[in-house]
């Protein structure tokens, strides 16, 4: 259950993005992706982010159901990132994503397991902030997302019980088509020692290969982080996504679909997010940070697996 199956994605790649003024103490969130702020010029920032969860719960609509196919699936998504301040106001960024899947369940008479990993699609965005004055910044922002990821047509094989129906599972790595994507972000810096940050963007996908379809995305972030020590900051943000309906068209059996515990998301949901950061030098030279989101509100358009916690983890260097 690659890719938007677990919703990875992709909504987390702001991990390295700084403040303007090196003094401040405080960064922007774990999933805030900088707000409205940029890399100041000539500065390159990496970081690696590493999101965990688990699927064994289902849900239809506003309601958890019963897990009747006995869905155990874990993910373990590592982002490489890498951002670079190509003008006052601009930078680019890098984003690679390594994904672990593990899965089992049990489908009719048989068992299945996926044990898939490997390199996922390759993220290129720009950013440009156009209003930087009183402590606002505003940016805007737009990418691709590139087919680097896996396709291959293993991932398109159907459950032994279909008997010959093609029923594409939402397993592989990468989608085979190129995705679109516009940003918005916002930051207020009230002191060194207090931020606030918000974050949208959306993405456009085209029906993917092997006939998948994951549908079109909204994502919106918006935190607070404040600082209690010189070297320790704590967080809150509330994070919301959004996917449109899916439909595999004629490739895929009706029936058996809405069996099936293997979906890409579709519909809404909502995550409450505590967190911390460390800055060992007191500067955003170098920096940690981890986190827990919550599930605190969802309305899913179909019956579907949807993670209760997220576990993430950050590290960042500004070279």
């Amino acid at each position: 259950m690659k890719n938007r199956f677990f919703g990875a994605t992709l909504a987390a790649w702001g991990l390295v993005a700084t403040v303007q003024n090196l003094s401040a103490q405080v960064i922007p969130g774990i999933e805030t992706k900088a707000g409205g702020m940029v890399v100041p010029q000539g500065k390159l920032v990496m970081g690696l982010k590493h999101i965990y969860f688990k699927r064994d719960s289902m849900f239809d609509g506003t309601h958890e159901v019963t897990n009747m196919e006995h869905l155990d699936a874990t993910a373990n998504v590592t982002l490489l990132a890498l951002r670079y301040g190509i003008a006052k106001d601009t930078d680019l960024r890098l984003v690679i994503p390594y994904k672990q899947i593990r899965a089992t369940a049990q489908l009719g008479p048989n068992d299945v397991a996926i044990d898939n990993a490997g390199i996922g699609d390759v993220i290129v965005m720009g950013k440009y902030r156009f209003y930087n004055d009183h402590g606002y910044q505003l940016a805007v922002g737009a990418g691709v997302k590139l087919p680097t990821g896996s396709t291959s047509k293993g991932f398109k094989k159907a459950p032994p019980f279909a008997r010959g129906v093609n029923t594409p599972l939402p397993t592989q790595p990468g989608t085979g088509k190129a995705e679109y994507k516009l940003e918005f972000g916002a930051s207020k810096i009230f002191d060194p020692m207090l931020r606030a940050d918000l974050h949208a963007m959306y993405t456009y996908r085209p029906k993917a290969e092997h006939d998948y379809d994951f549908g079109n995305e909204f994502l919106f972030d918006v935190g607070v982080v404040k600082g209690i020590t010189d070297t320790f900051n704590i967080g809150l943000e509330y994070n919301f996504k959004y996917n449109s309906s899916t439909d595999m068209g004629n490739d895929t059996n009706p029936m058996l679909r809405s069996k099936l515990p293997f979906k890409a998301f579709s519909g809404s949901a909502g995550y409450i997010t505590p967190e911390i950061q460390y800055l060992p030098f007191g500067k955003p030279k170098l920096f940690f940070g981890a986190g827990v989101s919550f599930l605190v509100h969802k309305n899913l358009k179909e019956y579907q697996p949807l993670e209760k916690r997220r576990f993430l983890f950050r590290v960042g260097y500004m070279f």
